[in-house]
Formats: structure tokens, C-alpha cells, sequence
């Protein structure tokens, strides 16, 4: 049994830091040192990333080096839906310290430009590659992020976001009205109907969706036999399709949280570190690149808030406002998606210390 650690929890809460904390005491031990040098059992070990992200100072190639780490390494795989995409590295906290040790890799950031198409399906297969490799290499492998879907999706079956669109089906589901959608769903998967929760099951979108992966499945004899729009002669799509849910792992998941006031007052002092650190500066080259403001990066937060900033709509101090609300409004989100998650094991941010952190590592051995 392959165990991997998966950290979660809201912005703010320290996700990385703790995830390199743990990176480094897994190198650490490998290399016979013992404790990082300056640590002291009983303290917090955990390093502060306040300072400007060094994948400013020479973007890809500080967080994604070519090919795994090797043997006496560790690999960090970060699931978050902005840090995907090239620039913005400020806005949207690419916290990657500029003493990263070089046995320590990061993956999963500035992996396609702003205006490119990328989706769940996109992400699973990357990271895939990541945990498959880093398992056939024993690397040491941490899954970190708040994207709940994307950590969802790569720790559980990841069949389903696999499934091709139909397009013939979808344009005749999409004349159906919601009761016939909920019907057709009963009688093609039971079990996926009771599943879904009130939202999704009055949301035609998402029943088409399961009606289109639902009706693929039943069509599909088993995980080896080919999906609708795959190619047999070349069947490396479904060796990713099978890699993962085929292979003996287990994610183990912790969380972070800590208090609500002083999740607010970080979240605003971390607002106010990327103005600082050329927040504003990073969207208006964004702006100007792509006048017409469409690709998905403009979505994250702070950018909106940032455009109407630059536009002279608002002042700076209302600027600070808005984007610290946008961000603790997203932290409460995060948390009721998180807590509806069984088997996460949560921790308190001030709870931290280095024998939770060795005790971590222990799931490695």
C-alpha cells in the first residue's frame, strides 16, 4: 500500500507551509541530518511565505523542473484552479519560497497560458502522471491545494471525468424538461440519482452530465473496454483511465483551519503583501495582453476588483476592501465543501508543531 499525504483547507491556512514542512523533514531523514538545521522539537516548524513568490523571478522553471525529482526527494502536487495558468503569479499566491531546496519539486503550477482551454478531466490526467511516476520512482509524493473538486477528483474514481461529451445526446437531453432529465437519470443509475443533492438535482446542466457519463458506463463492459471517442489503436488514454483506480494507494487527508478572526486578519494582510509585491502591475500586463478580458485567469480573485482600480472606478482602500471580502467570502466556501468530506482529519493552524510534522512523515515508511 502506496500511502500519499493530502493537505486541505481554506486560503490562508497555511496549506504549503505545512506541506514543505513535511517535504523537508522527508529529505531530511533520507539524508541521515535529522531536524532542519535551526528547529527545535516542540516548535513550530513551519517556514512563513510572506515574501514575494520566487516564481516571479524566473517563472516556470523554479517550480516545474523537467522530469521527477530522484531518489532522496520529495514531490509537491498543488490542485489549485488559478495556479494552473501562467501568470498572475502574485494574485493568485504562488507562495514558492526563493530557498526552495532543490530536492523538493513542485508541480502543478504555470502548466498552460491564460487563454488556453483546460479543464477537471486535463488536470487528472497530469496528475496522474505525477502520482504514478513519483510512485514508480518512491518519491515521497504530497497532494496540497483548495480546490476541493480537483483533490476530489484525483483521490477518488476518476473514471467518470473521463467520459467524452456527447454531443448527439446532450442536444436531445437538452429539450427535455427537468422531471423527464430526473427520470431518465432514475432509470439509467439509481444510485447516482440519490447521490446528488438538491441543487444538482434541479440543475439541468449537471443531470445531463450524469445522464451523458451514466449511459457511457452502461455501454462499457468493463474498465479496459474502450469509451466513446477513444482510440483502440492507441490506447494510452486508457491506461490513464485505469492507471490510478487500479493501483494499491491510499490518500490520507488532514486539514487546517484555525480561528475565524485571525483567518481574516491574514487574509487582509495577505491582500495587502501582493499590492505590494506588484499585484496591480501583474493585471494591468494581463489587461493589456488580453484586452478583451475573456480567458478564465480573469475569474481569480482580486483580479475584478484590480480592473476597476485601474479604471478609476475605486479607490485603493476600497480596492484592499473588496478583495479581502471576496477572499474570506471563497475561505467560508471552502470550509462547508471541506466539511462535508468524510475522512478528513482536521487540525487547528496553531496546533502545528514539528512532532505532528515528524509524525506526518511517518506515513511514508
Amino acid at each position: 500500500m502506496k500511502n500519499i499525504l493530502v493537505i486541505c483547507g481554506p486560503t490562508a491556512s497555511g496549506k504549503t507551509s505545512l506541506a514543505l514542512s513535511v517535504a523537508k523533514e522527508l529529505t531530511e531523514r533520507h539524508s541521515g541530518l535529522g531536524p532542519a538545521a535551526g528547529t527545535r522539537r516542540g516548535k513550530s516548524t513551519i517556514p512563513s511565505l510572506r515574501g514575494q513568490p520566487a516564481c516571479r523571478r524566473s517563472k516556470i522553471s523554479c517550480i516545474s523542473r523537467s522530469g521527477l525529482t530522484p531518489s532522496g526527494s520529495v514531490n509537491i502536487l498543488s490542485a489549485d484552479s488559478r495556479q494552473i495558468y501562467q501568470g498572475l503569479d502574485i494574485v493568485t499566491g504562488k507562495d514558492i519560497p526563493a530557498d526552495l531546496p532543490p530536492n523538493i519539486s513542485f508541480f502543478g503550477l504555470d502548466l498552460v497560458e491564460p487563454n488556453q482551454a483546460y479543464n477537471l478531466a486535463d488536470f487528472v490526467s497530469y496528475s496522474q502522471k505525477i502520482i504514478q511516476s513519483s510512485i514508480k520512482e518512491n518519491v515521497p509524493l504530497i497532494i496540497v491545494g483548495g480546490t476541493g473538486l480537483y483533490l476530489k477528483a484525483i483521490t477518488s474514481d476518476l473514471l467518470n471525468v473521463h467520459v467524452p461529451p456527447n454531443i448527439d445526446l446532450r442536444r436531445d437531453l437538452e429539450r427535455l424538461d427537468l422531471k423527464t432529465l430526473q427520470s431518465r437519470l432514475l432509470e439509467l443509475n439509481p444510485n447516482k440519482l440519490a447521490s446528488l443533492n438538491n441543487s444538482d438535482l434541479h440543475n439541468p446542466r449537471r443531470l445531463i452530465r450524469a445522464i451523458e457519463i451514466s449511459s457511457s458506463l452502461r455501454d462499457s463492459t468493463s474498465i479496459d473496454t474502450p469509451l466513446e471517442g477513444t482510440n483502440q489503436s492507441n490506447p494510452s488514454s486508457l491506461d490513464r483511465h485505469a492507471s490510478l483506480t487500479m493501483t494499491d494507494i491510499s490518500f490520507l487527508w488532514i486539514g487546517l483551519h484555525q480561528d475565524k478572526e485571525i483567518q481574516k486578519a491574514k487574509i487582509r494582510q495577505r491582500v495587502l503583501d501582493r499590492l505590494d509585491y506588484g499585484a496591480i502591475e501583474e493585471v494591468e500586463n494581463l489587461m493589456i495582453k488580453y484586452p478583451n478580458h475573456r480567458p478564465p485567469i480573469f475569474t481569480s480573485l482580486g483580479v475584478q476588483e484590480t480592473s476597476k482600480f485601474l479604471h478609476q472606478e475605486i479607490t485603493r482602500e476600497t480596492l484592499i476592501h473588496l478583495w479581502t471580502a471576496s477572499e474570506i467570502a471563497y475561505a467560508r466556501r471552502q470550509m462547508v465543501w471541506f466539511k462535508k468530506q468524510p475522512g478528513i482529519v482536521w487540525y487547528d493552524k496553531s496546533t502545528i508543531d514539528s512532532h505532528l510534522i515528524a509524525k506526518l512523515t511517518e506515513i511514508y515508511k
